[in-house]
C-alpha cells in the first residue's frame, strides 16, 4: 500500500490484524513462475560460532530490516512460522505499508534463517528467504528473493522498484554485518 502521509500505529496494526487470515500472494513452497524475477545476494559477516551467534540474534530482532529503514510491527515479533508482520517504509518520499508472514523458520547447528511472503496489499508477489550459514571460510548471509511487481505503481516504475529492491537487500546484509561486528568489539 502506497501513502501520502506517515500511518498512525493504529492504522499500521489494522492494517496488518486484517492479514492475519489471508494467504500469501505468492508462497514460498510455489514455483517462481513467469515475470518472476530471482535475486540472489550473499556477503561474509563474520567468523567462528560467537559471529554466528551474533548474526542469528539479528536476525532473530528484524535487524537487517531496521537497519535498511523498515519499522517492524510488532515492534516484537516473534521469527516463528505463522507470524505476520506489518513493514513500514518511506521510499521516495511515499510511504510503503506493506505485510509478509514468516512461513518457515530454519534453525540448525550451523544453518539460521527464515523464509516469508508477502501479503495482497504488498507492492510486489513474492517471497524472500534470509539464511545465515555458519563455514569454515566464515558465517554468511544469504538472502534470494522472488518477485514481481503487483501494484500499478511499481509495474510503471518496473527499473525504480529493481533499483529500490537492491538498495533495501544490501542494508539488509549491511545491518547484520556491523550488529556482528558490534558485538564482536571491531
Amino acid at each position: 500500500m502506497h501513502l501520502a502521509r506517515r500511518p498512525s500505529a493504529e492504522q499500521i496494526e489494522t492494517y496488518r490484524v486484517e492479514r492475519l487470515e489471508v494467504s500469501p500472494s505468492h508462497p514460498s513452497t510455489a514455483p517462481a513462475a513467469e515475470g518472476y524475477r530471482e535475486d540472489v545476494f550473499s556477503r561474509s559477516v563474520g567468523h567462528g560460532q560467537t559471529d554466528f551467534e551474533a548474526a542469528r540474534e539479528g536476525l532473530r530482532r528484524w535487524v537487517g530490516h531496521r537497519h535498511a529503514g523498515f519499522e517492524v510491527s510488532p515492534a516484537d515479533a516473534a521469527l516463528e512460522a505463522g507470524s505476520t508482520v506489518a513493514l513500514l517504509t518511506r521510499q521516495l518520499g511515499i510511504w510503503v505499508l506493506a505485510a509478509c508472514r514468516v512461513e518457515q523458520v530454519i534453525d540448525e547447528p550451523d544453518r539460521f534463517g527464515f523464509i516469508y511472503a508477502t501479503l495482497p496489499g504488498h507492492p510486489v508477489r513474492g517471497h524472500e528467504t534470509f539464511v545465515l550459514r555458519s563455514t569454515k571460510t566464515g558465517v554468511w548471509f544469504d538472502i534470494v528473493a522472488v518477485s514481481k511487481p503487483d501494484s500499478t505503481l511499481v509495474r510503471v516504475s518496473k527499473p525504480v522498484g529493481i533499483f529500490l529492491q537492491r538498495r533495501i537487500t544490501e542494508r539488509y546484509l549491511d545491518g547484520i554485518a556491523e550488529y556482528v561486528a558490534a558485538a564482536s568489539g571491531d
